[in-house]
């Protein structure tokens, strides 16, 4: 799934015909669908950096790109979850991510949260603009992240 479309569709909810403010629905809407931009880039590149770019007809991509659970991505991304090792740019996409997990569960189940078109469109800024940054990581990057966040650490054995 591309990530772009995920995010030209949140900003479609933004702009759909209507006098007035757009309804709560369709923020709630787009700002599920903006996390959904960043999870998906992470499926993607997980599964290319660890079954090889075959996509979506091979088993064993569709596996790892299956194999991302929200809440372990969610806890791996946290603050303080990404280690020092990471590039700038790598910490700077898990934090997002978490973050727009965190904002995608408010949407998604508080029905008392609010949103407003401003806070939507910065929210697709922020993702577009991490997107485009995190393309550039390398692959070994890539490949790191994507095993941080699909494997659980064990303490070592003594």
């Amino acid at each position: 799934m591309n990530p772009g479309h995920w995010l030209e569709a949140a900003e479609q909810l933004l702009e759909m015909p209507r006098r007035g403010a757009p309804r709560q629905v369709n923020l709630r809407c787009a700002v599920s669908m903006v996390y959904y931009a960043l999870f998906h880039w992470l499926a993607n590149s997980a599964a290319d950096t660890l079954a090889g770019s075959a996509g979506s007809k091979d088993r064993s991509w569709i596996r790892v790109y299956r194999g991302l659970d929200h809440g372990q991505v969610r806890r791996q991304c946290s603050q303080g979850r990404i280690p020092g090792g990471f590039s700038p740019t790598i910490r700077h996409f898990a934090a997002e991510l978490a973050e727009m997990q965190g904002r995608r569960h408010r949407a998604d189940y508080d029905p008392g949260a609010r949103f407003s078109k401003s806070d939507v469109r910065e929210y697709l800024g922020i993702a577009s603009d991490i997107l485009n940054t995190v393309q550039t990581a390398t692959p070994a990057e890539k490949r790191a992240l994507a095993i941080h966040v699909l494997f659980k650490e064990r303490p070592a054995a003594s």
